[in-house]
C-alpha cells in the first residue's frame, strides 16, 4: 500500500470482512447505527403529539428530519431495505402515514416506496394488503410532494408485477398472475379511480403528472394479464375519468416522455375497452388536444426515429377513432394541414427495417385520417363544423385497424432508480407545498 506502506491487501480484505461483520448486508452501514436511527425516530412518534392544542399541526423537529431522511438516503441500498422489511419497519412507517403532518408521511412513503423498487423483497410487500391499501389513500392529500412518491411508487408495483409475470416459468404462472390480480382488484376500486382523476383533472405539478403518465401506461399493460379485464378498467373508462385525463394530457403539452406514458394509456383504452357512448362525451376534446400533440410535439421534433413510433401511431389511432365515431362537434382548423405535414414527415423518416412495419402503420392510419378530413370538404362542410356519418360508432369497422405493438423497451417500460430524500422547502402555516424540490 504506497512506498513503504506497511498494509499489505490481505489486512485490507480482513478489515474489510471485519466491518461487514456488523455492518447491513454488503453496505458499510453499521447495523447499530442504523438501529439507533429507527429507534431514535420510533421513540419521537411514540411520544410527540403532533396536533397541539388551537388544531394546527406541530413542525417536524429538524433532528428527527434528518435521521428520517438519512434512513430513506440509505434505503436506496437493497440490502438497507431488506434489512428494514425483515425487522419491521415497513409497518411502522406505513403507521407514520396517518401523522397529520405532510412532511413525516412525504418521507415515510419515500423509504416505502425504494423498498417497493427493491424486486428481492416486492413479493413478501405484495402479502401486506395494508401498505398497497394505505398507499392509495395517500392519493387523497392533495400533496405535490407526497403524491409524485406514491405514483412512483405504485410504478414500482406495477413494473414489478409486469416483469414477475413475463419472467415467471409455467409452473408460477398462475401464482405471478394472481399477485397482479390482487394489485388491479385494488386498482379498480371506485374511489381510487375517482381520486387519480382528480390529481389528473386539477394538478399542475409537472413530476406528479410524469409519475402519475407513467404508473396509467404500466397499469394498462396489466390489464391484458386480467381475465377479468371489463370489471378491472370499468372506472377508467367512465366519462368522468377520462375528461379528467384529458385534462392532465393538455396540461401536460411540451413535455414529451409525459405525453408519450399518457397515449400509451389512451390507446389501449381506445384499442379495447371504450364503449359507443362514450365518444360523444370525448371526442371533441380529444381531437383538439391530438391536434395539439402532433403541432407541439411531433412536428417539433428535429427528425422522426424509432424511439417515436409508438407515440405517432398511438396519436393517429386514437384520432382515428374519434373521427370515425362521428360523434364530435368540430375539427379544428389546423388539423388537415398538420396530418400531410406529419405524413410527408413520416415518409421521409429513415426507419431501419425492423421497424419498417410500424413505420407502415403509421402512415396507413394517416392517410386513412386524411381521406377521411377530405370527405368533410367534399361533402360541403367546413372543419369546424360536425362531420358525415356523425351518430353511432357501430358503423366503424374496427377490424381494418392496423395492429401495432412496439417493443418492451418504450417508454412504458421505463426503469427508475430508487430516489433519494430532497430537501424540504415547505413553507411554514401554507398548505400549499413547493411543486418540487431540489434533490440533495
Amino acid at each position: 500500500m504506497g512506498d513503504g506502506g506497511n498494509y499489505t491487501q490481505n489486512d485490507l480484505q480482513r478489515l474489510e470482512e471485519l466491518a461487514r461483520g456488523a455492518a447491513v448486508g454488503s453496505t458499510m452501514y453499521d447495523k447499530r447505527w442504523v438501529i439507533e436511527n429507527i429507534l431514535t425516530v420510533g421513540r419521537h412518534f411514540q411520544s410527540t403529539n403532533y396536533v397541539v392544542g388551537d388544531g394546527t399541526t406541530k413542525e417536524l423537529e429538524e433532528k428527527i428530519e434528518e435521521k428520517m431522511m438519512t434512513l430513506w438516503d440509505i434505503s436506496v441500498e437493497e440490502d438497507v431495505s431488506k434489512f428494514y422489511f425483515e425487522y419491521g419497519v415497513l409497518d411502522f412507517f406505513i403507521e407514520l402515514f396517518s401523522n397529520p403532518n405532510l412532511r413525516v408521511k412525504e418521507i415515510s412513503m419515500g423509504i416505502i416506496s425504494n423498498m417497493v423498487y427493491h424486486e428481492a423483497i416486492f413479493s413478501g410487500i405484495m402479502e401486506k394488503d395494508r401498505c398497497l391499501e394505505s398507499i392509495l389513500k395517500l392519493i387523497d392529500e392533495k400533496d405535490s410532494p407526497t403524491l409524485l412518491i406514491v405514483f412512483r411508487c405504485l410504478h414500482s408495483y406495477g413494473y414489478n408485477l409486469f416483469h414477475i409475470v413475463n419472467s415467471c416459468d409455467d409452473d408460477s404462472k398462475e401464482e405471478s398472475k394472481s399477485l397482479v390480480k390482487k394489485f388491479l382488484v385494488f386498482l379498480s376500486i371506485q374511489s381510487v379511480a375517482h381520486n387519480i382523476g382528480l390529481v389528473l383533472g386539477s394538478c399542475t405539478n409537472s413530476t406528479v403528472l410524469q409519475n402519475c403518465a407513467r404508473f396509467l401506461s404500466i397499469l394498462s399493460e396489466l390489464w391484458d394479464f386480467s381475465d377479468e379485464r371489463k370489471k378491472m378498467v370499468q372506472c377508467y373508462t367512465e366519462e368522468q375519468f377520462l375528461q379528467c385525463a384529458l385534462e392532465g394530457i393538455k396540461e401536460s403539452v411540451g413535455a414529451d416522455k409525459t405525453e408519450k406514458h399518457f397515449m400509451v394509456f389512451l390507446y389501449l383504452l381506445f384499442e379495447r375497452d371504450l364503449e359507443t357512448d362514450v365518444y360523444s362525451a370525448i371526442s371533441t376534446q380529444t381531437i383538439k388536444i391530438v391536434d395539439r400533440l402532433l403541432k407541439e410535439h411531433v412536428l417539433e421534433y428535429s427528425s422522426i426515429d424509432e424511439s417515436d413510433l409508438e407515440f405517432v401511431f398511438n396519436i393517429s389511432y386514437v384520432l382515428k377513432c374519434c373521427l370515425e365515431s362521428g360523434e364530435y362537434t368540430s375539427i379544428p382548423t389546423s388539423l388537415k394541414p398538420i396530418i400531410k405535414d406529419v405524413y410527408e414527415r413520416m415518409m421521409k423518416a429513415e426507419i431501419d427495417g425492423e421497424h419498417e412495419e410500424n413505420k407502415n402503420s403509421i402512415l396507413c392510419l394517416l392517410s386513412k385520417v386524411r381521406d377521411f378530413l377530405d370527405s368533410c370538404n367534399q361533402n360541403g362542410l367546413n372543419p369546424d363544423e360536425g362531420a358525415p356519418g356523425a351518430g353511432s360508432r357501430a358503423n366503424t369497422s374496427q377490424d381494418s385497424s392496423p395492429y401495432f405493438r412496439t417493443p418492451r423497451d418504450t417508454p412504458r417500460s421505463a426503469r427508475d432508480t430508487p430516489g433519494r430524500s430532497p430537501w424540504s422547502s415547505r413553507t411554514t402555516g401554507t398548505s400549499s407545498p413547493a411543486a418540487w424540490r431540489t434533490p440533495r
